[in-house]
């Protein structure tokens, strides 16, 4: 949330900063913004909603499948091996922002989580069609062509109960957790082409000449006119699936002075992702309305959905390598998009956030790495301590009160919390400085040359393969 005086650059410290009530005035002005959003279709599934499927588990190779051809509302749904009859047999009905409903051939009904159970474990049944937001789901990529079905009510992922390799075993809810078992491949019946990932690992804009290029484009989103600059890597080979990097500005900011590094110039942009990087990423700066991040209804994480879209059918980029970071208010927007999109991003960097892009949903597990300084009279860190600890509960790792450094010791501490889901890791760092996203070690300037932050980010980033 860049003000007047809040830095664009190391050279920020020689300009009077925004007080704490002024920051107080802008979250206040923010709060209208925490509502639901829509969520994004999956980049691995090019659904026909025409075709009819039969959904395979990664865990057990059964088929889901409709128990004994029932046709009654609450007829359980099970596993079985495969067989090509019709209750074995589903097709996506399209219920819009990235969601279906999935009809069975034999009885007409959809797939339906009981009673709206947002609990672990919730029975998954079929029912009379309804549109209800417990009869749809969307795709999440998972590797080798294979995709996880999320419930819009709960967020939570298909299963086959306790990972059972049995006929018969039931289908339920859980916590996403990418598990073999809440995996699907979706084999059409017709012999049509299946909806798997164009190339391993890559995203469908993988083996096709590139239609985007390093510049400025304009998208429509939400019936709107939005722009970001796209950064590809030197020498880009469209066989090879690149990570995904996002960069927000702060309040104030411009995707500008994201791609280009402000004064501090190149070593700087992208918050140094591209230097750090060195052409492994794709990197894109997107420009916020009004120089901000209000996500008014979600708008700006369907703006982040539609660049997805638009960026990966034409690059070959990894699904699982989404990243996402951002400085003051475009570190509460990366905190937004780890509350509504932690199945889609791999890992968020927040530099001195708070929570003013919202936070639907926030229950889900994500790789977070929040930093902060001690003396931030902007978003003062009690804040970013608050997004912090949204993560380390989900994450499910041991609570701790993390080191801080002194005041006047010029240093910073980064801590790595124990006890964290595999892959799901918490790091926090705390520097003696204030509302800047480049401090320097030993001094109280800040430089996005010398600054330890970037690398820090950028290892917390690469060690996801």
């Amino acid at each position: 949330m860049r003000a007047t005086g809040e830095p664009r650059t190391e050279s920020a410290l020689r300009r009077p900063r925004r007080t704490v009530m002024a920051a107080a005035t802008i979250a206040a002005m923010t709060i209208g913004t925490l509502v639901a959003v829509v969520a994004a279709p999956a980049n691995a599934a090019t659904i026909d909603t025409n075709a009819w499927y039969t959904l395979v588990n990664r865990n057990s190779g059964k088929a889901l499948d409709l128990s004994g051809s029932a046709t009654t509302d609450g007829a359980r749904i099970t596993q079985w091996t495969r067989t090509g009859a019709a209750n074995q047999q589903w097709q996506f009905v399209d219920s819009g922002g990235g969601y279906y409903r999935i009809k069975s051939r034999s009885s007409g009904k959809v797939l339906d989580v009981a009673n709206r159970s947002t609990a672990d474990g919730g029975a998954v049944v079929q029912w009379s069609d309804n549109n209800g937001t417990n009869q749809q789901f969307r795709l999440a990529d998972s590797d080798g062509g294979h995709v996880r079905l999320l419930a819009q009510h709960s967020g939570k992922a298909v299963e086959v109960q306790g990972a059972s390799t049995a006929d018969n075993a039931a289908i339920v809810q859980y916590a996403d957790w990418s598990g073999a078992n809440q995996q699907w491949q979706l084999v059409r019946t017709d012999g049509g082409t299946d909806p798997t990932t164009p190339a391993p690992g890559g995203s469908s804009g993988c083996g096709k000449a590139p239609t985007l290029a390093s510049g400025t484009y304009t998208i429509q989103s939400g019936g709107k006119s939005r722009q970001f600059i796209l950064r590809v890597p030197a020498n880009y080979n469209n066989s090879q699936p690149y990570r995904l990097i996002f960069g927000f500005h702060w309040r104030g900011g411009t995707m500008q002075e994201i791609s280009s590094g402000g004064t501090s110039g190149a070593a700087w942009s992208y918050y140094g992702q591209q230097e750090q990087s060195n052409n492994s990423a794709v990197l894109v700066a997107p420009q916020g309305l009004g120089n901000g991040w209000g996500n008014a209804g979600g708008e700006d994480v369907t703006f982040v959905d539609n660049m997805i879209t638009r960026i990966e059918s034409s690059l070959c980029v990894n699904p699982r390598q989404r990243f996402a970071l951002g400085f003051s208010w475009g570190g509460g927007m990366s905190y937004a998009l780890a509350c509504a999109r932690a199945t889609v991003f791999r890992a968020v960097a927040v530099i001195s956030g708070g929570q003013i892009s919202g936070c639907s949903g926030g229950t889900q597990p994500i790789a977070y790495f929040g930093l902060h300084g001690i003396s931030d009279n902007v978003l003062p860190i009690a804040q970013g301590r608050g997004l912090r600890d949204t993560f380390v509960r989900n994450n499910g790792c041991t609570a701790q009160s993390p080191r801080e450094p002194a005041a006047g010791s010029r240093t910073h501490i980064t801590t790595t919390y124990s006890g964290c889901r595999a892959g799901y890791p918490v790091q926090w760092a705390a520097y003696d400085n204030g509302h800047m996203p480049g401090p320097v070690e030993g001094t109280y300037a800040e430089s996005g040359v010398t600054t330890w932050t970037k690398g820090e980010i950028w290892r917390f980033f690469a060690q996801f393969s």
